[in-house]
């Protein structure tokens, strides 16, 4: 029996240990800037993505974060994993993130979760 590709992907279960976050960011990479389709603290999927960067290839990445107020940005270093040609996205991982990055990540994260619950309350 035929199953379509998105009930296929229903039934894996997720083998990634960060949960991961739909919540807008954008990274530039190189002078591009790139939409972020999800991300965790270990890593970055880009949509549409159209530049050379390829697996596994490293780069510097700028990511930029819409937090209440000014905003934010961090500088990372990040290994491309996985390139889907169907969709255009690029998948990355974080290297070596230093603490402000991670106290920036983690702040937008909480962000994100007490916007979402007021939303649904």
């Amino acid at each position: 029996m035929y199953q379509s590709d998105e009930l296929k992907k229903q039934e894996r279960p997720e083998r990634r240990k960060n949960k991961r976050s739909s919540a807008p960011m954008t990274v530039v990479i190189g002078n591009t800037p790139y939409a972020i389709d999800n991300w965790s603290f270990c890593g970055i999927k880009i949509s549409n993505y159209y530049g050379v960067l390829q697996p596994p290839q490293r780069a510097k990445l700028r990511v930029l974060i819409p937090l209440t107020g000014p905003g934010a940005l961090f500088h990372a270093s990040g290994e491309a994993k996985r390139y889907d040609s169907n969709d255009l996205s690029l998948s990355m991982a974080f290297e070596n993130l230093d603490i402000l990055a991670k106290d920036t990540l983690n702040r937008y994260y909480l962000e994100q979760t007490v916007h979402n619950s007021a939303k649904i309350n």
